[in-house]
C-alpha cells in the first residue's frame, strides 16, 4: 500500500499545481483523485488476490511417505512414460474418479460457487488430468453448507467443518469465499499429500481461475511445488545444469529449477525476468507455464510428462481405494494370462449402482458387450486394456485396467534356456520361478541373500521339451523392480545359440514371460559338460578348455546386450586363451562354432 500512497500524493501534488496555473475547479480534481484512488485501490485488490499463496507445506510424514514409496513410484512412471513413448499406453477411456463437492454458502442461502462455475471448474481439471488417463465426477450430487461461520474459514475451523461432511473414500472439496491460515493471511486453497485426509480447501475466486484447482489436485496426487518444499524461499535448492533434480526441488526431472516464481519476477508475456543464481552461480531458467509453480495465474497451463507420470503412479499406489459409495465401476476375471493363442475369459462385474453396461475388452475404445457378466474369447496373441463403463441412468463413469489380459506366448525354438539375473541393492526383495504349461515348477530362485548378494550375477540353465509352453516370473517383494530405483540389475532369457528371448528389470512388482518351444535346433558338435571356462569370474584371462580333440572353427565374443566386442579363427589350442584386461566389468558370453553348430556359454569380467 505504501507504492500506492506515493503515486497518489505525487498525483495530487501535480493537479494541485494544474490548478493553480489554469485555475482549475477544486471539485473536478477531488474528483480525478477518488477516480484514481479507486481504480488504484481495485487494482491493488486484484493484484493481491492474486498473490494468495497455496496453503500447501509438505510435512515431515509427507517427506516420509514420499521416500517410503519413492522407489515403487518411480518403477511406475518409468513404465507410464514408456508406454506412452511407444504407443502401447493410449487413453481411449479414462478412470473415473469421484468428487464430493461441499459448497459452503451464508446461513440465509446466499453467496457460494454456482452450479455452472463448479461444472466449468471440473471440466477444466478434466481437460489436463486426462494425460493422466482420469477424470472427475461428482459423486452424489453438491452438498450444500448454508453456515455463516464456515463461510470465510479460518484453518483451525477446518476440523470442525470436514467432520460433519467429510465421506470417505471421496476426493472431498470444500468451496469456500474466503480461507485465512493460522496468521491471518488469505490462502487460494491447499490440499493433502497422499497419507492425509481425502480433502481439498478452495476459495471460491480461485476455484475458478483455471488452474489453482488443478493444482492442489496435483498436490493430492503426489506432486510438490516446482519451486521445491519452502513457501518463504527465495531460491530453490535445485541446481540448473539437473544434476540433483532427482532430490531436490520438486524431486522430477523434467520441471526446470525454479527459484520461486512470482508476478514480480514473471511479466505478462510469461517470461522470466528474475536474476536469481543456483549453488552454482547459474541463473535460473524455470517453466513459467507450470501448472506446479507460483507464476502468474493466466501463465499457468501445463503439466509436464513426468508429472503426469507421477500422478497416474501415485493413483495406483495411494488413491485407488477412491469410489462413490453408491456409484462405482469394478470387475474381475477368470483368468488373465495363457500361453495359448486362443483364450476364454469370463468377465464378472462387481460395480454398484448401474443399470447399463458397457464393455470394452481389447483396449480400442469401441463396445463390446452391453450385458452385466460377458464372456469373451481372444483369437490372437497380445496384452489387452479391459475397460467397463458403467451408468445410473444420468451419469457414466468407467475403471480400466490396463495389460489386464496376456494372450498367448513368443514362439522359441531351443532345447534349454539361461537365465542371467543381475540383481540390484536389495536382493532379498528378489525371487523368481520357471515353470510349464502342465504346471510343474522347473526351477526357482531367491529371495537373495542381503550383503552377500548385491550387485551379483546368477546363472541358470533349464533344460526344455519341444511342443510346451514356459513361463518364467520374477517378482519383487517392494514393487519396485531391479533396475533403476537401487542399483542396474536385470533378467535375460536366451536360447541355446544365445538369442535373446526374453529381458527387463524395470518392472514393479512382477514380471512375466511366456515362451513356447517349437522344434528342436539342429544339433550340437560339443555338450557344456565337455567344456570348461576358467576362471570364472576372470580378471586378466581367460581358457576354453574342450575335453574332445575336435576344435571349433570360430571364437565370438559378446557382451551382455548382444554387441560382438571380439572374435578370431581357431588354429590351435593357444587360440582358445582369451586375455581380458581389457574388457569392463560385466557379463559376456563366447561363442564356439563349426560347420555342424555353435555352443555359447557365459562367463563374467570382475
Amino acid at each position: 500500500m505504501s507504492f500506492i500512497f506515493v503515486f497518489l500524493t505525487n498525483i495530487n501534488l501535480y493537479l494541485a499545481s494544474k490548478a493553480n496555473t489554469f485555475d482549475m475547479n477544486l471539485t473536478y480534481t477531488s474528483s480525478i483523485f477518488r477516480v484514481v484512488l479507486f481504480s488504484l485501490l481495485c487494482t491493488s485488490l486484484s493484484f493481491s488476490q492474486e498473490h494468495s499463496e497455496c496453503g500447501f507445506e509438505p510435512t515431515e510424514a509427507n517427506m516420509r511417505y514420499f521416500q517410503e514409496l519413492k522407489r515403487k513410484s518411480q518403477a511406475l512412471e518409468r513404465k507410464f512414460l514408456n508406454e506412452k513413448m511407444t504407443g502401447a499406453r493410449t487413453y481411449t477411456t479414462l478412470t473415473s474418479l469421484p468428487i464430493k463437492a461441499h459448497i459452503v454458502r451464508k446461513s440465509d442461502g446466499s453467496g457460494g460457487l454456482t452450479e455452472s462455475q463448479l461444472n466449468n471448474a471440473i471440466a477444466t481439471m478434466n481437460s489436463y488430468y486426462s494425460n493422466a488417463g482420469l477424470e472427475f465426477f461428482l459423486c452424489d450430487g453438491i452438498n450444500y453448507i448454508n453456515n455463516s461461520n464456515f463461510y470465510e474459514l479460518e484453518s483451525n475451523e477446518e476440523s470442525s467443518l470436514t467432520s460433519a461432511n467429510n465421506i470417505n473414500n471421496v476426493i472431498n472439496i470444500y468451496f469456500l469465499d474466503k480461507i485465512y491460515n493460522s496468521s491471518g493471511s488469505s490462502l487460494c486453497g491447499y490440499a493433502y499429500y497422499p497419507g492425509g485426509p481425502e480433502t481439498i480447501m478452495m476459495a471460491n475466486g480461485c476455484a475458478t481461475n483455471g488452474s489453482t484447482l488443478s493444482h492442489e489436485m496435483g498436490h493430492f496426487f503426489g506432486l510438490f511445488h516446482t519451486h521445491g518444499n519452502n513457501n518463504t524461499a527465495t531460491s530453490s535448492n535445485e541446481l540448473v545444469n539437473g544434476s540433483n533434480c532427482d532430490n531436490a526441488g520438486d524431486y522430477i526431472c523434467d520441471t526446470p529449477a525454479d527459484p520461486t516464481l512470482s508476478y514480480s519476477n514473471v511479466n505478462t508475456s510469461c517470461e522470466y525476468t528474475g536474476n536469481d543464481r543456483d549453488a552454482n552461480n547459474d541463473l535460473f531458467d524455470p517453466q513459467t507455464e507450470n501448472i506446479m509453480s507460483y507464476s502468474r495465474r493466466s501463465c499457468r497451463t501445463l503439466f509436464t510428462e513426468t508429472q503426469y507420470a507421477r500422478i497416474n503412479a501415485t493413483y495406483e499406489l495411494s488413491r485407488s481405494n477412491l469410489r462413490c459409495p453408491d456409484f462405482y465401476p469394478d470387475f474381475s476375471a477368470d483368468i488373465t494370462e495363457s500361453c495359448d493363442a486362443n483364450l476364454t475369459v469370463n468377465f464378472t462385474e462387481s460395480s454398484e449402482g448401474a443399470v447399463g453396461w458397457s464393455w470394452d475388452v481389447n483396449g480400442d475404445g469401441i463396445e463390446d458387450y452391453s450385458n452385466r457378466n460377458i464372456t469373451h474369447t481372444y483369437t490372437s496373441p497380445g496384452d489387452f486394456d479391459v475397460t467397463l463403463t458403467i451408468t445410473n441412468g444420468s451419469t457414466s463413469i468407467s475403471k480400466v485396467k490396463y495389460n489386464y489380459i496376456d494372450v498367448g506366448a513368443d514362439e522359441i525354438d531351443t532345447s534349454e534356456i539361461t537365465l542371467y539375473l543381475t540383481l540390484d541393492n536389495w536382493p532379498s526383495e528378489t525371487s523368481w520361478e520357471f515353470s510349464d504349461s502342465n504346471g510343474n515348477l522347473i526351477a526357482s530362485g531367491g529371495p537373495y541373500q542381503e550383503g552377500q548378494d548385491d550387485n551379483t550375477t546368477k546363472v541358470e540353465t533349464f533344460s526344455v521339451n519341444p511342443g510346451l509352453c514356459y513361463n518364467f516370473q520374477i517378482f519383487d517383494a517392494y514393487g519396485d523392480g531391479i533396475c533403476c530405483s537401487s542399483g542396474n540389475g536385470s533378467y535375460e532369457l536366451r536360447a541355446a545359440d544365445n538369442t535373446l528371448l526374453a529381458s527387463g528389470g524395470d518392472f514393479g512388482e512382477l514380471s512375466s514371460d511366456n515362451l513356447f518351444n517349437g522344434n528342436l535346433l539342429s544339433v550340437q558338435t560339443w555338450n557344456k559338460e565337455d567344456i570348461g571356462l576358467y576362471p570364472n569370474p576372470t580378471s586378466n584371462e581367460l581358457t576354453i578348455d574342450i575335453k574332445e580333440a575336435t576344435l571349433p572353427e570360430a571364437l565370438i565374443i559378446y557382451n551382455a546386450i548382444g554387441q560382438r566386442i571380439m572374435s578370431r579363427s581357431i588354429n590351435s589350442q593357444r587360440d582358445l586363451t582369451v586375455f581380458t584386461e581389457d574388457f569392463t566389468s560385466g557379463l559376456y558370453f563366447v561363442k564356439l562354432q563349426n560347420q555342424n553348430g555353435e555352443i555359447t556359454l557365459p562367463f563374467v569380467r570382475r
